[in-house]
């Protein structure tokens, strides 16, 4: 089974500069979420790997047409 595709803000992985600034890409406080994921197809028709807790965050998000905010490790599938 595939890991979910979503990346989610974890400020505990921030590491910054005395400026306020990441000290390098990867420590810019976005982890990949490793949870064991479903085929899920977003309103957008993209086939995506998801785990059950994101796929409800992310149902929240594109009816609150907040589809732009969301992070992937990964493109999906389009269908179209």
């Amino acid at each position: 089974m595939a890991g979910c595709d979503v990346l989610y803000y974890d400020p505990a992985h921030v590491d910054r500069d005395p400026a306020g600034q990441p000290l390098d890409p990867a420590s810019d406080g976005w982890q990949p979420c490793r949870a064991p994921s479903h085929i899920w197809m977003d309103p957008q028709l993209v086939l995506r790997h998801v785990c059950v807790r994101h796929r409800r965050q992310l149902t929240a998000l594109h009816a609150a047409g907040l589809a732009d905010r969301i992070r992937w490790t990964r493109d999906g599938l389009a269908t179209r």
